[in-house]
């Protein structure tokens, strides 16, 4: 009897995971609508025409795709009365029309429909003016001869600022550079200095920008990247671009929009920067740039990890809240981040990560070099590449 009972006890054990594995097979096979995979769907030029939008969402529905994330890149081909082909400038009323109609269509075949906030990467455009570009440190030394009392400033160009300029002996040890006084303010583009019977170096700061301008834009969204640490740059194109996008959408917004890489090369800089590192970090960095770029003693390390500390908590508190709290209209952010080393620790800040799975790297990377941080989000999504 007890022989009976174990061998029927061990039965019914074996069926029960053999149930639940057929289960899970046929949710494999066919996923519920909110489980399905979505395609990243380039609109390049953007040069689309609605039959032809109608018949990819279709074709895609067929192969059960849940869902498009819809991002306007690079031309491929140039207008040609000739032929008809034509590529709708970014963000004009036929690509808003356009993207209305992709809309409409998508929600009636039941797929889910996101949109990518702005054209290319990083984020930026015409809408961006230089005062609201990418922005960098200039460093500009030159030799001053010996017994000159004079020197000339560097060439300050448009969205620049002269910040100091200090003059040091060719030979100065790193305390004589951790105190190095400021020169006075340039007259008339020469700075004055007593003479010396050393050669010596001018080494000037200036609050630049980068010059870079958005990666693949589609046709009528070139133009600089926005400085991520200011605010007003992050506000100008969230409501030139994104408001605008959004109003292909109607009373029903997107499930989520999405933040492109942010390859912002060389990005160190803002103008606001000395007067935020002054309330963060309590000192003035000013008298200290110089250990920004060569050593100036013991406190050399903890003058750059406050400078990058402060960068960090800029472009939390003027780039990534600021987006956040717009998404929040009922809309989730997504945003993928690469390259711009004071936001590379800062998942935290959006709702879902997209990651990058490189092939020839092992193991599955975010921006290209970060581990995934497991149970941190609820979705991350990852893309393929070569």
């Amino acid at each position: 009897m007890l022989w009976v009972s174990a061998s029927v006890t061990a039965v019914f054990a074996t069926a029960q995971p053999n149930a639940r594995l057929a289960e899970l097979h046929r949710r494999f096979m066919n996923p519920p609508d909110a489980s399905r995979i979505m395609m990243r769907w380039w609109w390049f030029g953007p040069a689309v025409k609605n039959a032809e939008l109608t018949r990819e969402l279709e074709q895609m529905k067929a192969a059960g795709i849940g869902g498009v994330e819809i991002a306007d890149l690079y031309a491929l081909g140039l207008d040609d009365p000739f032929t008809g082909f034509r590529n709708l400038p970014f963000l004009s009323q036929e690509h808003v029309e356009a993207l209305r109609f992709a809309v409409a269509e998508a929600r009636r075949l039941g797929l889910r429909v996101d949109v990518t906030l702005g054209s290319g990467w990083p984020l930026g455009g015409p809408h961006i003016p230089v005062t609201e570009a990418a922005g960098k440190l200039r460093v500009e030394s030159r030799t001053v001869d010996p017994g000159a009392t004079s020197a000339l400033a560097p060439f300050i160009d448009q969205g620049e600022a002269l910040i100091s300029g200090f003059i040091i002996a060719r030979s100065a040890s790193a305390e004589e550079i951790a105190h190095a006084e400021a020169l006075a303010p340039p007259v008339s583009g020469w700075f004055s200095f007593p003479s010396a019977s050393q050669s010596r170096t001018l080494i000037c700061f200036i609050s630049s920008r980068t010059g870079m301008t958005v990666k693949r834009p589609a046709v009528g969204a070139a133009g600089f990247v926005l400085d991520h640490y200011d605010s007003a740059a992050t506000e100008n194109h969230l409501h030139t671009v994104g408001d605008r996008l959004l109003s292909a959408f109607g009373n029903q917004p997107p499930y989520a929009v999405f933040s492109d890489s942010l390859e912002d090369y060389g990005s160190d800089w803002s103008p606001a920067l000395l007067n935020e590192f002054q309330r963060r970090r309590g000192y003035d960095l000013r008298p200290h740039l110089l250990a920004l770029v060569m050593d100036a003693g013991p406190d050399t390390a903890a003058i750059r990890h406050d400078w990058g500390r402060t960068l960090t908590e800029m472009a939390d508190d003027n780039f990534l809240k600021p987006i956040q709290a717009w998404a929040r209209m009922g809309i989730q952010l997504n945003s993928v981040r690469r390259r711009m080393v004071s936001l590379r620790s800062r998942f935290g800040a959006t709702d879902w990560r997209t990651c990058r799975k490189v092939k020839a790297r092992p193991r599955s990377t975010c921006g290209g070099s970060s581990p995934i941080p497991v149970g941190l989000r609820p979705l991350v999504i990852c893309f393929i590449g070569q």
